[in-house]
């Protein structure tokens, strides 16, 4: 063997490089785990703490949500027709008779033309047949055919007993 061999294989073979070089390897594994295991415990740190915010926020909403129930509940108690009455007896107001009242016209003052409420619901069923010259068993619906039907059968049932 010539020298340099003989140099590399005693360096190659002394016990505390190999135990050294062994240990340096460990000792960086052990670091790079111990970041991980680090980073991991924060982030899960972070997660729990954001976990009971948003359990906060949400009984915050949940209770303003019943605060506006709650409202809307003594809204609707206050301005029922029986509390509106017995607060305007309480603050003196007389029911008022229709043929006292005197109207004054004000000049400028347009006011809304009066609602023009629906037909009956035959009357419109009429006017439907109508406009469209469709026969009746085109523009009747199922529920007045049932009708219409158990109708006729009892007719049937008095005029034949």
């Amino acid at each position: 063997m010539n020298r340099a061999q003989k140099i590399l294989q005693a360096y190659r073979n002394t016990p505390w490089r190999r135990q050294t070089q062994m240990l340096s390897r460990l000792a960086a594994l052990g670091l790079v785990a111990a970041v991980v295991m680090m980073v991991y415990t924060w982030m899960t740190s972070q997660a729990g703490t954001y976990g009971i915010k948003v359990q906060e926020y949400q009984a915050t909403a949940l209770a303003a949500q019943q605060n506006i129930e709650d409202k809307n509940a003594e809204l609707a108690d206050l301005t029922s027709n029986e509390n509106l009455a017995l607060r305007a007896t309480q603050m003196g107001y007389q029911p008022v008779d229709p043929n006292r009242v005197r109207y004054l016209e004000v000049e400028g003052y347009y006011p809304e033309p009066t609602l023009a409420l629906a037909p009956p619901p035959n009357a419109a069923h009429q006017a439907i047949v109508e406009e469209t010259g469709l026969p009746e068993e085109y523009t009747t619906s199922l529920f007045e055919w049932l009708q219409e039907t158990i109708s006729r059968l009892r007719v049937r049932r008095v005029g034949g007993e």
